[in-house]
Order: structure tokens, then C-alpha cells, then sequence
């Protein structure tokens, strides 16, 4: 019977690991011998009726004999011993028989390899055996370390191949350089070797909208590269367009003006605490601030730039990677607080505030959200604390606020989500201090509100959430029989499909009142608040977890720098000015069992 195994090569006298065609022979035990041989190599070579399926000898060319006895054993034995003098001829072997487990095993090895002097020989590696986890490992390892690489091997940077510069300037990960770093690398790589063909196509992943308008008209414009360039000249142009309709900035974001970050964390806006009434700062979760993260870590939270007004009870909302902050209760010169009509804009990219047109009413306890390429304030409270049924629209393109179709009654203290371009408004108190049960839905298209099935319980001073197309009210309070406030710690779900609630089946820890709320990864943060037992602001971050039906779970999270109700949170991407490599939001926390 003949050795299926048996190898032969074509020249005897060369070396094992020679770059030539190796052969075997093909019989009837290599299709049962093996699962790992017959699910890949049987399947591509004697399965389709090529050619190879009749032959008694097959010639595999530009596989070593050596890579074609290690693919071999792996494909009987699922092992294989990796080692620098072997791995090419292995990914040799393995992409020519298509032995996909063996190519992962081989990328995964090389990745580990992966340093400052072979990045670029890895690369080649991975195009010429279509290796796309090491490639992305490749791209990955320049886009953190290319600010390093160009002080200590600037001519290997420069060497570059246009497929990788590429990928490495479109990454949202390249925070180690600033754009007009970015700018100077391009045009450095471009003049290196002449590369003036690939000019158009690679200014397009260069960011002019995040360079300010000095350089632009300084460095850029003036270029000799960009006046040669129809197509570099519009996109500064189009980045200068951009910088002068300030208020239109939020709806204009593209590619090109997209802040780049490395993750998004959380983010706490304003809000009320003992000793001082309204705090304007702005503070971001960042857990490599300090080397040991703790629950009670208050050194984990960073400062921005502060608001312009402190505020409580305010609304923010997240359009375009920009912030903003609109109404709450703020403090006059006369030391009387009462709500406000003022709206504030946050630029992540330059830690900066900006006014903007105010709303036409004042407003506190309302919901403010972001739909399409517009701002929608809902109900609140004004400045004689009284309710309000009326809605306002904001358009950045006019910075300007217009009236659209009001509640049927007025309403304050409620809470509210976006969802697929839809308002949702979930229970509040009325103006004859009756608390609701309702939910209703806002169609921007239509100019109308619909009702939908309402809450299994009253909720006012309460927080909404979506995850899912399911909707989760939080927190909040209701009346008992005394009409006594009481604290509601049930969470109900809605499924937006279904026009169903369900109660689940876990609790908050503690009950919340006035908190922020912010949602991420299948995760909702319920930022401090009020807790009605005591009658004092809560410094707790209560996060919900209902990323996998079934496994819901609900655990605290960081604990505040302060306590304070009346906050405001959010999710954005983590500045990178302050925090280069600041990872994805680890929150450490007490598990339910735990408590």
C-alpha cells in the first residue's frame, strides 16, 4: 500500500527550508486518517472535481518541503512547534492547503513577536499571505506607537507602503500625533521617492477640519503640493468652509472632522451639591489616572473646561461628537436660583464652550433630545416654577429655536429617550400636581405626539433609558395611599415592538431620584441623585447591564467626586490631549451578591 505521508522533492540536494515544489502522494487513507487534513485541504483539492482528484502525485509549488511536514503533522495532530527559522515556510504550506487553524496559529504567533524593528517585515507578511489579524495587529501597533517610531526610525516611517500609511491615517486611533503632525507626515512621505500619485487619494484621510484656521491658511493652503492639487485645494477649502458656519458644525461632521479618540468614557455635567448650590464643572471618567483604580476613586475623575454658568437640573444632549447643555436651574447675581433658557455647546476637539441661541422658554426638569439634525426641549418647569406643555426645536444650521406641536397638558419631572428617530416621554406630574402613568412618542415627521401603552406604575423625577429597542424607566418616586412620596425601585421594560411593558424580575440597589443617565455597550448609567430616605444629594453610579437577556445584572459603578443631584451625564470620546492611551471604560463595581 502506498505511504500517503511519503514527501518528495523535486531536488534532492537542495535544502529542507529551499523555496521549491514539494509533492505527495494521494491514496485512500488520507481521507480518513485526519478530520483537520479532509476538512480543508480534501474539500479544496478532491472534492470539486479538480484535477487533483484523479491524480496519483500532486506538485505543490513554492512550498518547502519542511512547511509542507509541519503543515502535515498540525493537519493530523492539531500541534505544531513555531519557531522564527520555520514560520515562513508553515504560512507557506498552510495558505497553499488553505489550513485556516494553522494560519490563525502562525498570526497570533507573530503578533506576539511584533516589535518596533519588524513591523514592517510582519506586514509584507501578512499581504502576501493575506494574514488580516496580523495586518490589523500591524496597522494597530503603527497608529500607537507612530510618534515614537518617527523620532527613533523617521526612514523607516518614510518607507512606508501607501496600503499601510493609508489604513494608519484613516485609524480614529491615531491620537499620538496632532493633525498638522499628520499633514507634515504626508507631505514628508509624499516628497520621499516622488509618491506625488498618491497626493489626491491620501490628503483625503488627513483631517483638515480639525486643524485651526491659521494653519490652514498659513501652511496648508499655501503649499506648492496643495496649489498643484485641484482636489487638496477643496479640502481645505471645505475645511475652511467648515470652521466659519460655527453654529452648523454639529450637522456638517464628517470623516474629515471627526475628532479622533481612543474610546468613549463617561462624562458628568453640572448639578447641585451641598456646599456649593450649581457646578459648572465638567469632569470625564478616566481609569489610568492613578495606577490602582478604586470604587471609591475619586482621583479617577479629570477636569475640562468649566461651563460658562453653573447649573443643575439641566439637560444635555450628544449631536456630532458635540456636547450640549441646555436650561436647569442656575444662580442670579441676587443669589435667587431659578431656571434658565441659556444653551452652552462643548467642542471636545478644542476644550472650549460656546453660547448659543437660548430656547424660548425657560426650562428645568425637562427632557432635551436629539433627533436628526435637531434639538427637541420638552415640557419643564419655568422661571415662576410654572409647568409647561410647550416643545421647542433647535436648528444649528439658523441658531434658532422654533415652537412645534406642544403636549396635550403640561408636564414636568418626566424623563425621555431617542430611539430610531423617535421622542419617547415617560411619566412626570402635571400642573395640578397629579403624577402620570403615561408614555407618549414624538413623530418629528408628522408633528405629532401618540400614546402608547402606559407604565405599570407612576413615575416622576425618574430616568429612561433604550437598549435594544427596549425601553427601561429607572429610579423616581410615586405617591402611596397618604399621598406620601415613596421611592420606586422597580425597573419596568417596554418593548417598543410589542407596545408591551414587563416588570423585571432584578431591582435597583437603591432607590434615585433627579439622576443623570447615560447609556453605552448594552450598559445604563444611573449618575447620582437624590434619595428621598435620607433627604441628601448620592454620590452612587448605579449601572445596569442588559447586554444579554438573561444574565441582567445590576452593580454600582464609581463613585462620584461629589454628591449631587440634579447632574447631567453622557458618554463621549475620552480627550486625548489629556489622556492618550485612555482604554474602554472599565468600571469597577460591587456585584449584587456582593452587596
Amino acid at each position: 500500500m502506498v505511504n500517503p505521508w511519503s514527501i518528495h522533492s523535486r531536488t534532492s540536494c537542495h535544502p529542507a527550508n529551499q523555496p521549491m515544489a514539494a509533492r505527495f502522494l494521494n491514496g485512500p487513507g488520507l481521507l480518513s486518517k485526519s478530520p483537520h487534513w479532509s476538512g480543508y485541504i480534501i474539500k479544496a483539492m478532491f472534492s470539486l472535481c479538480m484535477v487533483e482528484s484523479e491524480a496519483d502525485e500532486v506538485n505543490l509549488h513554492g512550498v518547502t518541503s519542511l512547511g509542507l511536514k509541519q503543515a502535515l503533522d498540525f493537519a493530523y495532530t492539531g500541534q505544531i512547534l513555531l519557531e522564527p527559522g520555520v514560520i515562513q515556510d508553515v504560512l507557506a504550506a498552510g495558505s497553499h492547503l488553505q489550513l485556516l487553524e494553522l494560519l490563525s496559529l502562525c498570526s497570533h504567533y507573530l503578533i506576539e513577536e511584533l516589535n518596533s524593528f519588524n513591523y514592517l517585515d510582519l506586514y509584507k507578511l501578512a499581504d502576501l499571505f493575506n494574514l488580516t489579524l496580523l495586518e490589523n495587529a500591524v496597522i494597530g501597533f503603527l497608529v500607537k506607537h507612530l510618534s515614537e517610531l518617527l523620532k527613533s526610525h523617521p526612514e523607516e516611517v518614510l518607507a512606508l507602503p501607501y496600503c499601510l500609511l493609508r489604513e494608519v491615517f484613516k485609524s480614529d486611533r491615531l491620537t499620538s500625533l496632532s493633525e498638522e503632525q499628520i499633514w507634515q507626515l504626508a507631505v514628508r512621505w509624499l516628497e520621499h521617492n516622488c509618491r506625488y500619485q498618491y497626493l489626491d487619494e491620501l490628503l483625503q484621510y488627513v483631517r483638515f477640519g480639525l486643524m485651526d484656521v491659521d494653519t490652514l491658511h498659513t501652511v496648508a493652503l499655501t503649499h506648492p503640493l496643495v496649489q498643484a492639487s485641484e482636489t487638496a485645494t477643496a479640502l481645505i477649502n471645505e475645511a475652511l468652509a467648515y470652521h466659519q458656519s460655527v453654529y452648523a458644525q454639529p450637522v456638517w461632521q464628517t470623516a474629515r472632522t471627526k475628532p479622533r479618540f481612543q474610546s468613549d468614557t463617561l462624562y458628568i455635567i453640572g448639578g447641585k451639591k451641598r456646599e456649593v448650590c450649581k457646578v459648572k464643572e465638567l469632569r470625564y471618567f478616566n481609569p489610568v489616572d492613578q495606577e490602582n483604580v478604586h470604587i471609591a476613586g475619586i482621583a479617577n475623575w479629570s477636569e475640562l473646561a468649566p461651563m460658562p454658568v453653573g447649573r443643575s437640573h439641566h439637560c444635555v444632549a450628544v449631536m456630532g461628537d458635540f456636547l450640549f447643555v441646555a436650561g436647569g436651574e442656575a444662580e442670579h447675581s441676587t443669589g435667587r436660583t431659578c431656571a434658565v433658557r441659556t444653551v452652552c455647546r462643548y467642542d471636545p476637539r478644542t476644550n472650549s464652550w460656546a453660547e448659543i441661541a437660548p430656547m424660548k422658554n425657560c426650562r428645568e426638569h425637562f427632557v432635551l433630545g436629539a433627533v436628526d439634525e435637531y434639538l427637541y426641549a420638552v415640557g419643564g418647569r419655568n422661571e415662576l416654577r410654572q409647568v409647561l406643555p410647550t416643545v421647542e426645536r433647535y436648528c444649528p444650521k439658523k441658531n434658532k429655536w422654533t415652537f412645534v406641536q406642544s403636549f396635550d397638558r403640561s408636564l414636568s419631572c418626566h424623563a425621555g429617550y431617542v430611539v430610531d428617530g423617535l421622542l419617547w416621554i415617560s411619566g412626570g406630574v402635571t400642573n395640578t400636581a397629579q403624577y402620570q402613568n403615561r408614555l407618549m412618542v414624538y413623530d418629528p415627521k408628522q408633528n405629532k405626539w401618540l400614546s402608547r401603552s402606559p407604565m405599570p406604575q407612576r413615575r416622576v423625577y425618574h430616568s429612561m433609558a433604550a437598549v435594544q429597542r427596549k425601553l427601561y424607566v429607572l429610579g423616581g418616586n410615586d405617591l402611596d395611599y397618604n399621598n406620601d412620596r415613596i421611592l420606586v425601585r422597580h425597573i419596568d421594560s417596554y418593548s417598543i415592538d410589542a407596545d408591551q411593558w414587563t416588570r423585571c424580575s432584578f431591582n435597583m440597589l437603591t432607590g434615585q431620584n433627579e439622576s443623570g443617565v447615560a447609556v453605552h455597550n448594552g450598559r445604563i448609567y444611573l449618575v447620582g441623585g437624590y434619595s428621598i430616605w435620607t433627604n441628601e444629594p448620592l454620590a452612587c453610579i448605579q449601572v445596569l447591564d442588559v447586554s444579554k437577556e438573561g444574565k441582567e445584572e445590576v452593580f454600582y459603578g464609581p463613585t462620584l467626586p461629589f454628591a449631587s443631584n440634579g447632574i447631567a451625564a453622557c458618554f463621549l470620546p475620552a480627550p486625548y490631549f489629556t489622556c492618550p492611551n485612555l482604554q474602554t471604560l472599565q468600571v469597577p463595581h460591587h456585584r449584587i451578591g456582593t452587596m
